[in-house]
């Protein structure tokens, strides 16, 4: 049978070097940006850049789809546009504005990070950290608040005795009617059970 030792009793774990954990973290994520800027737009083929450019924009005429997922008339003229801008040796970014010029901002899928648009990118991350830091934080305190039941003392139970007795005399209870009501209770569930 495994052991169940609460994780309180274990006592605080920390990681050896904190210092070492956050630099392998930094590296990681540096890492991670370095491939992904790797990646160049003459690196893919236009049937590629076609697929992610039709992923990135919205079609006009349906709710929350992009061209890519939408069999709207509009939607197959838009792709057939995009693979001919592109053929033409546009750039995604080129073609993205042409989309812009004729429909407007909204016919992006994700919004541009500048201006008013950039609450869109920065609420979610700061929603994120907050929440892990409300987290933190109560488990910080929820372990420094350990509260540990004690069983009752005599003397406490005296107090609850005589503080119910004084809540019985004000209600204008005897110990007595409760015990004869309680009886009664019991004798008409025996009743009904047979």
């Amino acid at each position: 049978m495994a052991s169940r030792v609460p994780f309180a009793s274990t006592g605080s774990r920390q990681l050896p070097n904190s210092s070492a954990a956050f630099s392998v973290a930094a590296l990681l994520l540096a890492l991670l940006v370095v491939i992904s800027g790797c990646i160049r737009e003459e690196d893919i083929t236009l049937e590629q850049r076609a697929h992610q450019l039709s992923g990135e924009l919205m079609c006009p005429v349906c709710d929350a789809q992009t061209i890519d997922g939408s069999s709207a008339q509009i939607a197959i003229d838009m792709r057939m546009k995009v693979r001919e801008l592109l053929n033409e040796g546009n750039t995604n970014a080129e073609v993205k504005d042409y989309f812009v010029f004729r429909y407007g901002e909204d016919i992006l899928a994700a919004p541009e990070g500048s201006g008013f648009n950039l609450l869109a990118w920065i609420v979610p991350v700061v929603i994120v950290f907050g929440g892990i830091g409300i987290a933190l934080v109560t488990i910080r305190n929820m372990r420094r608040s350990r509260v540990q039941l004690q069983p009752v003392t005599e003397r406490q139970q005296a107090d609850l005795s005589g503080y119910l007795a004084q809540v019985d005399r004000d209600m204008g209870v005897s110990g007595e009617a409760v015990a004869s009501e309680i009886k009664a209770i019991q004798d008409q569930a025996d009743e009904a059970k047979s």
